[in-house]
């Protein structure tokens, strides 16, 4: 049975990873296990929230077969049973979650049976902990890092030069800022050490571990310690061409997003302030990711260990003028990283176009396994791509949301030519991807487009009737009047 490394960044923008053909973002560890394995350039998150991605990759399942499309919600309860097969049911492995879960809302995986780290909710470590953090999304649980960090001597990292966006009702969460002290303090390295402790306790059982190992960043707030806070220079970035031409043709709920966040009205320098410390945080990231692989190649297991490195869904980081995720849904957003090094694949430093989906890696773990896949699992095994070059024949990805701060029900139906977006209280999208990437032109009610329209319209319908959607009925009865 094979070792298996998960990595899960939190809300990272694809193209500005320096493994996607950034020229200014350092990501050489990354770019390593993409040389050493096939990066995907179709992969897509079902929702870009946290909750519902995360449960997805948890179960296997689309979100409105989990139930939660929304952060936090599934009946009143958010959680998952516990008996439900889900991506930690291996036989014979050791499975550890090491850092972020944000899986249903108070549960935690000891209520899985999984070993680890036990943040419930969004928990992040630095809430209540870093001197002078705004950002209060602590864990109710015990939280480990601040006795991580008295155990290894550190002081108490201090927060300074704080950006929280230019709304005055919205002080709740720093945008970026500077972080005291070293990276060997951050949270990132808190997480590698200990997945670096969790590996040896499996190896000291002789038993095959499963990590699933989970970053909080480069999500906001990128609160970041030097050399990272001052690495890249506000010259040096581009903003997008959708940037000087934003949310045309588009729901006007976006703007107020845009807004909420005071980022529609901020100046260039400071979403170049807020772009350059994302990218100092991928960065950061990266670096503790080179640690976790020269830890596993001082004990002779990198070379035939299965490893992944994703994200649970994107961030706009200024596309369109707007910040984050939630209830829209570009590429940005939605077209998540993917990087695969399997010791058992011939693709060496390959790229790949198959259309997947974040939760096709949940069927992936018992594959690697040599264990049936639950049948309850909706995703596809990646091996037979991986290890076969085979196509998995797929037209389209669906992706389901009802809302992030508000509810805004939508779905989306995405080929590699077009992208449809529906809206259910609001104007709707059709994007030209192979020629407008930016989704600057909404053709959805473009004559010229009206078969496209309508032909993807059906397909969505059909993938919703498949999943179960509660919102099938509803496209159902105005499919003809849209």
């Amino acid at each position: 049975m094979k070792n298996v490394i998960y990595i899960l960044l939190d809300q990272v923008r694809k193209d500005m990873l320096g493994t996607y053909g950034h020229k200014i973002v350092k990501t050489p560890n990354l770019d390593r296990l993409a040389r050493e394995g096939v990066r995907f350039d179709n992969a897509f998150t079902p929702a870009s929230v946290c909750g519902p991605a995360r449960t997805s990759l948890f179960t296997g399942q689309m979100p409105s077969t989990h139930g939660i499309i929304r952060n936090g919600e599934k009946g009143g309860t958010g959680e998952i049973p516990a008996e439900q097969p889900h991506i930690g049911k291996l036989d014979g492995y050791n499975c550890y979650v090491a850092g972020k879960w944000h899986v249903g809302t108070r549960s935690v995986p000891r209520d899985y049976g999984i070993k680890g780290h036990n943040f419930d909710g969004y928990g992040y470590p630095g809430s209540h902990v870093y001197k002078n953090l705004v950002f209060d999304q602590a864990p109710t649980q015990p939280n480990r890092y601040p006795e991580w960090l008295a155990e290894k001597g550190f002081p108490t990292p201090e927060v300074s030069l704080a950006y929280f966006g230019d709304n005055p009702h919205l002080r709740v969460q720093e945008l970026c800022g500077l972080l005291s002290g070293t990276k060997e303090q951050t949270i990132p390295y808190f997480i590698i050490d200990e997945a670096k402790s969790f590996i040896l306790e499996s190896l000291a059982e002789h038993k095959p571990f499963f990590t699933w190992i989970n970053f909080w960043g480069p999500h906001t707030p990128c609160i970041v310690p030097e050399p990272y806070y001052s690495m890249y220079d506000p010259k040096d970035v581009v903003l997008d061409e959708s940037f000087f031409k934003p949310l045309e043709g588009k729901p006007g709920h976006y703007r107020t997003i845009s807004k909420m966040w005071g980022m529609w009205e901020a100046s260039e320098e400071h979403w170049k302030e807020v772009i350059t410390k994302f990218w100092g945080y991928i960065t950061l990231i990266d670096d503790a990711i080179g640690e976790l692989f020269d830890f596993l190649e001082k004990h002779n297991l990198y070379q035939d260990c299965f490893i992944v490195a994703t994200a649970d869904h994107g961030d706009a980081m200024g596309a369109h003028r707007m910040i984050e995720k939630g209830e829209f849904m570009f590429d940005t957003t939605y077209n998540i990283p993917l990087i695969i090094k399997d010791p058992k694949s011939p693709r060496i430093n390959e790229v790949d176009d198959n259309l997947v989906y974040l939760h096709d890696l949940t069927s992936t773990v018992f594959d690697i396994a040599e264990q049936a896949v639950p049948e309850t699992f909706q995703g596809e095994s990646l091996l037979p791509i991986l290890r076969e070059n085979k196509s998995n024949d797929r037209k389209g990805v669906l992706a389901q949301l009802a809302g992030h701060f508000v509810y805004f029900e939508q779905r989306m139906w995405r080929r590699k030519d077009y992208k449809l977006v529906f809206n259910a209280s609001d104007v709707g999208e059709l994007y030209d991807i192979r020629n407008d990437p930016e989704e600057l032109h909404n053709l959805f009610y473009d004559p010229e487009y009206q078969q496209v329209k309508k032909e993807m319209l059906e397909e969505m319908r059909t993938e919703m009737l498949k999943y179960k959607d509660p919102l099938e009925n509803w496209v159902y009865r105005i499919i003809n009047e849209i």
